[in-house]
């Protein structure tokens, strides 16, 4: 290889992990057709099977974030029983519960930003937040498949690829940069309120389904799993109470995007920028929001909030009141939100 210069090296080194992006999948094997879609790992390790049962011959291991093209799905028997959907890889099937959908999609270039910036949704399985627009710099948070961002500025890097600056609302001050083809602008009309005439709205709750219903004028316009709080057990600690409370609220604030975090060094910790559409119904922040870091909606598994799909968390943003501007960064009432009954 010839020598290169830094600016040369960082050219070559730009380049490749910008034709990653694009980069296709091998060509299929064993017959299999092309991929209709995609899933990342979204725990330490899965396993593919023979088949999409228990007790299937394992056949291979996949590690975090490991993106696998998908070739189908079956529901049968599940390893949990709230979800019986498997996915088939090139090396088996693996169980869908740990396994993000998510696509690769790479956007234009905005090159005016607004003075109050826009937002911005990852639509690549995951794209690195660093410090400094530089793929060597050091990295803050690995951002996911549709968490959502707010874009403040868009800067070239020493050979000239282009990058956005993001505003967290946890550090507002602190740099942070992202490579900017990976992030898809929000339009306006993506975040219009929907059914804004309607007066009769309810949020509904059902934790033995664990499923979220959406009522206007008593009928039923909107249904979605969801994964509510649960109990944990923790070295230290105990045995601690997350579940969901049973009552009747309203919504009192909301964010469409959120650095949500807590319980830091414990095992049940969590850092999770980007969290999208958050619809709060208690003021201690238990919400109804996108999750990006499992795909295991239908069974209890949260501290307290409602997970549910990025879409159907914006669907809830947009639809329940207050409605909230575009730029509304976050919007707190202290009455007439919509209603929201835990049962």
């Amino acid at each position: 290889m010839p020598n290169l210069n830094r600016r040369d090296f960082l050219k070559v080194a730009s380049l490749t992990l910008a034709t990653s992006f694009l980069k296709p999948f091998p060509p299929e094997e064993n017959g299999l057709s092309k991929p209709t879609g995609l899933g990342r790992v979204t725990t330490g390790s899965i396993w593919a099977y023979s088949d999409p049962k228990p007790g299937a011959a394992r056949q291979r291991l996949y590690y975090f974030d490991t993106v696998l093209p998908i070739y189908d799905s079956v529901s049968t028997v599940g390893l949990m029983s709230h979800n019986p959907v498997w996915n088939l890889t090139r090396d088996g099937w693996v169980y869908s519960s740990w396994v993000q959908p998510v696509k690769r999609q790479l956007n234009p270039v905005e090159r005016d930003i607004p003075p109050e910036g826009f937002w911005a949704q990852v639509s690549m399985p995951y794209v690195d937040m660093r410090v400094k627009p530089d793929d060597t710099a050091y990295r803050l948070y690995r951002l996911y498949y549709s968490s959502v961002h707010l874009v403040v500025a868009q800067v070239e890097d020493a050979a000239g690829e282009a990058w956005y600056q993001i505003k967290r609302d946890q550090a507002p001050g602190q740099p942070a940069f992202v490579r900017a083809a990976p992030m898809r602008r929000i339009l306006p009309a993506e975040m219009t309120p929907l059914s804004p005439d309607v007066a009769d709205k309810k949020l509904e709750v059902r934790l033995g389904e664990q499923r979220l219903y959406a009522y206007e004028n008593g009928l039923v316009v909107f249904s979605a799993r969801c994964a509510t709080g649960t109990t944990f057990t923790i070295e230290g600690e105990g045995f601690v109470d997350f579940r969901t409370s049973v009552g009747s609220y309203q919504v009192v604030r909301k964010r469409p995007s959120k650095q949500m975090s807590g319980y830091l060094g414990r095992p049940d910790q969590y850092d999770l920028p980007g969290v999208p559409f958050c619809t709060y119904f208690t003021g201690a922040g238990a919400a109804v929001h996108g999750a990006y870091w499992h795909n295991d909606f239908g069974h209890p598994r949260s501290h307290g909030c409602v997970n549910v799909l990025a879409e159907a968390a914006q669907w809830v943003y947009r639809w329940s009141m207050p409605t909230a501007a575009y730029h509304d960064a976050l919007l707190e009432v202290a009455r007439d939100g919509t209603p929201i009954v835990v049962v």
